[in-house]
């Protein structure tokens, strides 16, 4: 498995044709399990299914399509049409990459349009062989028929949940089961006809039937893909992959450690905190030298966005990984959105928190190429009356045509990397460039058409040190300048 703690280098010199993109949710799942479980899910369950196989792993698209949920605090659904971009894009920059095969492993109990975007895909583009599963249900038809329904944080679920992290099932456990059939939440959504957020039994859940359900996925998700993919023209399964698999430290992305709460929150806690402030961090996935990995972006706002949600006491949202990365799109193993996908995407989270409660979202950026934020920005602030989306500084400010020294992958970057993932750090494929030209030729060409290793400044000034110190005072800077944004924006609306 090579996957976004490798580098661009990595990825270019490796056969491997077949993705595999995990894909979570923020729904809610009852007073018992995290709004955040599906995401969870699909962060473990994604990187067993991939561990020894000639795959990349993208990292866990975490929102979904459930639309049917809008209104619970804390969660977030996407429209249709949003979700439907999302793919094409990701498909797009995979064919661009010369991978052939895309795997969804789909973990959401709302994401209808999947089944529609891979037939297309198939039959219609005929660009990429895609195959769509949804895991649970392999655990939903594996266990006993009293355990059913499983709508959403019944025992199906917080029995996966008991097998994996006990810590992720917070007591006493109710049933409630309501005399309606499934799809009406179709039709009315989920509060009218569930209102504590979930539909199911989950007093029938243990851990023991967890670990045999969690298994079965395994096994029979397998299975179900090596023949869906085996029935393409030259059509093979996935093939076994020996290396070194480099994954988070502690085997999970990090979240709130004190204060404030997060995606692993159950909604009953969001719901009572008076969730009125949330963080998103905003980051991306692209090349970042031979040197670093391809998640540098994702790293950096990660940690960046957790400290900051602790110290402002905010709800902190999963972050994006992908958002617009264009000036990096030659390099293998980049991803990137077309900056009308992620204008959408920005504007149904901005609606769902809306929905839920929340009045405030503060953008975390750490990518340079997220340009369409700062627009879209302005536009939602213009017309969502109460609501407001601030950010951490200026969203990129206009660099001017002036000769930049450093700019990617440079001292900051490496510095953050060597203190924070020293592993995924490549000592011994260091490399200095500085092109000495405006930062405007990622407009015209791209980073690869004036640094032909994507490097742009000196990583080899890069310290551990460094980057320990970096991130505490980014993190005290944008921890004064929200105070004070927050401040001001609240004394001017009361005008």
């Amino acid at each position: 498995m090579l996957n976004f703690f490798n580098t661009s280098e990595e990825m270019a010199s490796s056969p491997i044709d077949t993705a595999v993109l995990p894909m979570g949710s923020l729904e809610p799942k009852g007073p018992h399990l995290p709004a955040g479980f599906d995401l969870l899910l699909a962060h473990r369950f994604s990187k067993d299914f991939c561990a020894g196989k000639a795959v990349y792993l993208l990292p866990v698209f975490p929102f979904s399509t459930a639309m049917e949920t809008r209104g619970f605090c804390g969660t977030v659904s996407l429209r249709q049409q949003t979700l439907w971009e999302i793919l094409s894009d990701i498909a797009s920059n995979l064919v661009r990459h010369g991978f052939k095969r895309l795997v969804f492993l789909d973990f959401s109990n709302y994401n209808w349009i999947l089944k529609h975007a891979v037939r297309e895909l198939n039959l219609n583009r005929e660009s990429i062989q895609a195959v769509w599963v949804n895991p649970k249900e392999f655990a939903k038809a594996a266990a006993k028929t009293e355990m059913l329904p499983d709508y959403g944080g019944g025992a199906v679920e917080t029995s996966l949940a008991f097998s994996l992290n006990r810590q992720w099932v917070h007591p006493p456990l109710e049933d409630f089961s309501p005399d309606r059939p499934r799809e009406y939440l179709d039709y009315m959504g989920l509060e009218p006809v569930a209102p504590k957020g979930f539909w199911g039994k989950p007093t029938h859940a243990a851990a023991e039937i967890g670990d045999r359900l969690y298994n079965a996925m395994l096994k029979q998700t397998a299975e179900f893909v090596n023949y869906a993919l085996g029935l393409f023209p030259g059509g093979r399964p996935i093939e076994g992959h020996q290396g070194k698999e480099t994954w988070w430290p502690n085997g999970d992305m990090p979240g709130v450690e004190k204060g404030g709460a997060d995606w692993k929150t159950p909604g009953r806690s969001i719901s009572q905190s008076g969730l009125k402030l949330a963080v998103l961090p905003t980051s991306a996935i692209e090349q970042h030298s031979p040197c670093l990995p391809l998640a540098t972006d994702y790293l950096q706002a990660l940690e960046w966005g957790r400290r900051l949600a602790e110290e402002l006491d905010a709800y902190l949202l999963p972050a994006l990984p992908i958002v617009t990365s264009w000036g990096h799109i030659r390099f293998r193993g980049t991803l990137t959105f077309g900056a009308m996908t992620v204008r959408r995407l920005i504007e149904d989270i901005a609606e769902s928190l809306y929905a839920g409660g929340c009045r405030t979202v503060v953008i975390v950026n750490n990518h340079g190429g997220n340009w369409v934020l700062k627009p879209t920005m302005i536009e939602i602030n213009q017309k969502r009356g109460p609501f407001r989306i601030i950010s951490t500084g200026d969203i990129l400010s206009y660099r001017g045509k002036a000769i930049v020294e450093q700019l990617h992958a440079s001292e900051s970057e490496a510095s953050f990397i060597r203190a924070f993932y020293p592993e995924c750090f490549r000592a011994d494929r260091v490399l200095d460039f500085s092109p000495q030209c405006p930062a405007s030729a990622f407009d015209f060409v791209g980073i690869g058409g004036v640094s032909p290793h994507g490097v742009w400044g000196f990583p080899s000034k890069g310290t551990a040190e460094k980057g320990q110190r970096d991130l505490e005072r980014k993190v005290s800077e944008a921890y004064a300048y929200v105070r004070r944004a927050l401040q001001d924006i609240s004394g001017l609306s009361n005008r």
